[in-house]
């Protein structure tokens, strides 16, 4: 009996054991937040604050070739465009990192102007047509950071490519983070009455101005669906 509470015993001391060593080898979370990159005059300083379960340190590289520490730090850029940003929490020698695109910036928000459809997957699943003997009917849907949707009711019929126009256009203020846009065949009277084609995400961010002159297009390439964008950044 004294052998069977000995080796019992035994037992669940090497349990605890492995269980605190499994805990103490969890790298630490963290998460980035910081004060907005809007400005009209450089240099522009901006506040990190790093939120974290259990990190003994964090070590920034603020993305121009300087680096920081500590919980929060603040950091001044002297240029316009945007920067990636990364934070790295440490803790007992574990440590887990996080990287935001922190735009500084001139312009308050951007707005889509166009949404052209260049190229559709040519077949569903398996290769099935989208409308056996005719050509897909489209149409859009624009998800914007803070699931802020636009929804067009315009369809382009027997069509696989053709222009959008959005009227007013539509946009964000939020250059960071993606927009989702998902391209539908629609099929009045079937069931499901509208279809996902594909879907490409994009982030204004990749296409920020540094000077009051730019390029107001871009092109967006996801699989086989090639869409291109005209906007336009706003003051």
């Amino acid at each position: 009996m004294k052998n069977q509470l000995l080796a019992i015993c035994i037992g669940l001391s090497i349990f605890i054991s492995c269980k605190k060593e499994d805990e103490e080898a969890t790298p630490p979370s963290i998460n980035i937040t910081h004060t907005s990159g809007y400005t009209i005059n450089l240099p522009k300083t901006i506040v990190f604050t790093a939120s974290s379960s259990g990190a003994e340190s964090v070590s920034w590289d603020f993305g121009d070739g300087t680096t920081g520490q500590g919980f929060t730090a603040q950091h001044s850029y002297a240029a316009y465009g945007n920067y990636q940003v990364k934070a790295t929490a440490t803790k007992s020698g574990l440590s887990s990192s996080q990287t935001r695109d922190v735009p500084v910036t001139f312009h308050r928000r951007v707005v889509i102007k166009t949404l052209e459809v260049m190229q559709v997957p040519a077949f569903k699943a398996a290769g099935v047509d989208w409308d056996p003997g005719t050509l897909p009917d489209l149409t859009f849907k624009i998800t914007f950071p803070g699931d802020t949707v636009y929804e067009t009711t315009t369809v382009l019929n027997n069509v696989e490519s053709g222009v959008f126009n959005i009227i007013p256009p539509k946009g964000t203020s939020n250059f960071s983070d993606n927009i989702s846009i998902d391209v539908y065949d629609v099929d009045a009277g079937n069931v499901p009455d509208r279809e996902l084609m594909a879907n490409a995400k994009f982030k204004f961010c990749n296409v920020l101005p540094v000077s009051s002159t730019y390029v107001d297009s871009v092109q967006i390439n996801s699989g086989a669906l090639r869409l291109k964008l005209k906007f336009e950044f706003q003051l």
